[in-house]
């Protein structure tokens, strides 16, 4: 049986327990009519639970009955989200993560303040958009390619990142934005990348180094444990993701001495708790 080093920060992040403990008090309360503006956090697992516990999954607000309850999920909404729901006279439970929600006051503030607003993060990611809706001038930088296509001359600018990025890639792209532009007029830079986030990246640096076979505990459709997943990788070619207790342990593990552990901010507990029992098991 190999020796399983656990990380320090696993299982749900404080913003994901925050939300699911709404979603579940709320689901105890209504019963039914219950939605959820896409998945209220980002693990196939904890949303096939909740939808068997009566929770519905809705990809637009349009054509939801009134009266409805619907909630907005812990990576926050577009606010055509939040004007459409009233419109259609629906109750909004809104878990958006606290980090989220101060990120989006920041965008909201420079861009009152007449900044153009630089966002480092995955164009296509649920809380990349809701923050593209608040600004007038907004940008957003998913790879380095993108740098070269901004120019800042006489600009106000504001750079902040979403909430699950790389911390060492966002710093390197705040300085490969402030050299390509060099007649930028007032730069302000928010390091919005929340704790828990750097935590486990620094975790998975260390963790990676100290085993045989490193394994991330989380959903493929995770932003921050797909990172976690790359980071790893990087030092330790032998980090696998593992998505559930059907994931093929034993095969990663096989002949390991060490074995590490560490999740994503959106999986749950009782799933590291069966991972670790497959592995303990030898199954």
């Amino acid at each position: 049986m190999p020796i399983v080093k656990l990380a320090k920060n696993i299982g749900f992040c404080a913003g994901v327990r925050r939300a699911m403990t709404i979603v579940e008090k709320t689901l105890e309360q209504r019963k039914t009519g219950i939605y959820s503006f896409g998945p209220v956090i980002h693990n196939t697992q904890v949303i096939k639970d909740l939808q068997d516990r009566n929770l519905m999954v809705a990809r637009s607000v349009k054509g939801l009955p009134a009266g409805s309850t619907l909630i907005l999920p812990s990576h926050g909404a577009p606010e055509r989200i939040l004007k459409s729901a009233a419109a259609n006279r629906l109750k909004l439970v809104d878990v958006t993560c606290p980090n989220v929600s101060n990120l989006q006051n920041i965008c909201k503030s420079l861009d009152k303040s007449g900044f153009d607003v630089i966002i480092i993060g995955d164009k296509a990611h649920p809380e990349v958009k809701a923050l593209t809706g608040i600004a007038k001038k907004v940008h957003v930088i998913e790879k380095e390619p993108d740098i070269k296509k901004l120019d800042f001359s006489n600009k106000k600018i504001g750079i902040i990142s979403q909430t699950t990025q790389n911390k060492d890639r966002f710093f390197d792209f705040v300085s490969k934005i402030l050299k390509s532009n060099s007649l930028i007029k007032e730069v302000r830079i928010f390091n919005t990348i929340c704790l828990d986030t750097a935590r486990r990246q620094e975790e998975v640096k260390r963790l990676a180094k100290e085993v045989d076979v490193l394994l991330v505990i989380g959903s493929k459709f995770s932003a921050n444990t797909k990172r976690l997943l790359n980071i790893g990788r990087k030092i330790n070619n032998k980090t696998f993701l593992i998505e559930s207790e059907l994931s093929p342990v034993s095969r990663f593990i096989h002949k390991a001495g060490r074995v590490g552990l560490i999740s994503g901010a959106s999986a749950p507990d009782w799933l590291v708790k069966k991972i670790i029992k497959k592995i303990k098991g030898g199954v």
